[in-house]
């Protein structure tokens, strides 16, 4: 079976599925070794992409009917065990006996279970037979517990401008959700003090712990170095509008892991305006940054475009420097692609030369291998205030 599929995990199988609720009942999910219709050696389960849709191919020992099933192994995730997403299987009414099928519309921070069901033409629903499959992260480095949360995970900070990747190992503790470790790491919106804070994934990092030989391909190609227990990558340029990403590393129990890694979202115009209108270029470090003047009495306005956003991302506008006096940071949702600072907040800044920074930030989740990516894309300005 090639070594990018996975089965992995619980197999159950039972009869008459429907109308029951699974994995509540000895009658309604058993354990099996014996499968009438199902032949288990021969199924595979794949994510695809940047874990939105999932492959599962299987075969039947005679021409059978199917739907497949799935839902959340988070108690409190959607879709439930009540009330799973069921689809039928392409093909319509044609029995067959090799099937291919894919599901779409995943959510890639969720860990699933899927079901198979089939029938046979000769028989009925009521008579037919379930496997499920339990997904976890199987060798990737990550680790969890047996309630299914994350005790380990794979911790990456990319930073578009500087064209660099970190990598580290994370030990959470308390152990947490897949939902919870992105949901740590969301954003308030509005506007306060910028604070010289510890994020809880800095505070989680604990080395990198065994992971090595980390190369990325695609979007950012380039190899890791050991540094200071960390894994650094340096890329000589960014592929963008090139959706694959993939990184391939090792860990002590395996050697030629793949994932694919979801490219990071990018600010493609940034407008800084109050009484008259500012560009800022994209970062080149070997330039002088330039300013413009702060005044008082107008509101700073701040338009931008994007690119290529996840479901998490945010805006997030720094002015001044953190836990300093009049320092502020703003967060915006980042689809709204323009907001304005009222005087009030920025009058507090002491007189002279503050930085603008206006970065934009995704945060993407892998639940199956663990693997949690923090990227960012900056612009930046002095403003001069007097």
């Amino acid at each position: 079976m090639n070594s990018s599929r996975y089965l992995i995990g619980l197999l159950l199988a039972a009869g008459g599925f429907f109308g029951c609720k699974l994995g509540t009942q000895p009658s309604t999910v058993s354990h099996r070794t014996n499968y009438k219709y199902i032949i288990p050696s021969e199924v595979a389960f794949t994510r695809l992409g940047d874990g939105n849709s999932v492959q599962i191919q299987f075969s039947t020992r005679e021409d059978s009917l199917c739907e497949l099933f799935y839902y959340s192994q988070d108690p409190s995730g959607l879709p439930s065990e009540d009330a799973p997403v069921r689809s039928p299987c392409s093909g319509g009414d044609t029995p067959r006996t090799e099937f291919n099928e894919t599901l779409t519309g995943l959510n890639a921070e969720t860990v699933y279970n899927f079901g198979i069901f089939v029938w046979t033409v000769a028989s009925t629903k009521e008579k037919g037979e379930v496997l499920l499959v339990r997904e976890s992260t199987g060798e990737s480095g990550a680790v969890r517990n047996r309630d299914g949360e994350y005790e380990e995970i794979m911790l990456a900070r990319f930073n578009a401008p500087l064209r660099t990747a970190e990598v580290q190992k994370a030990r959470l503790d308390p152990p947490l959700p897949a939902s919870a470790i992105i949901g740590r790491s969301r954003s308030n919106l509005g506007c306060g003090p910028a604070l010289d804070e510890l994020a809880w994934t800095s505070r989680s990092a604990n080395g990198r712990d065994g992971l090595s030989s980390l190369a990325m391909r695609g979007f950012a190609t380039g190899e890791a170095a050991e540094k200071d227990s960390r894994l650094i990558a340096v890329f000589n340029a960014l592929q963008f509008g090139n959706p694959e990403w993939e990184w391939t590393y090792r860990t002590p129990a395996r050697e030629n892991i793949l994932v694919k890694i979801r490219p990071p979202a990018r600010l493609t115009a940034v407008e800084v305006s109050q009484r008259t209108r500012t560009t800022l270029p994209e970062v080149k470090l070997s330039d002088a940054e330039a300013s413009i003047p702060l005044d008082s009495g107008y509101p700073l306005t701040i338009a931008w475009q994007w690119e290529n956003l996840p479901a998490n991302a945010f805006l997030h506008l720094r002015i001044g420097k953190a836990g300093e006096t009049g320092s502020l940071l703003c967060t915006f949702d980042p689809k709204a692609g323009r907001a304005s600072v009222e005087p009030a907040f920025f009058n507090g800044l002491p007189p002279g030369k503050q930085s603008l920074v206006l970065e934009l930030e995704s945060l993407v989740f892998h639940a199956t291998t663990g693997w949690f990516v923090r990227s960012i894309d900056w612009r930046s300005i002095k403003l001069e205030k007097s």
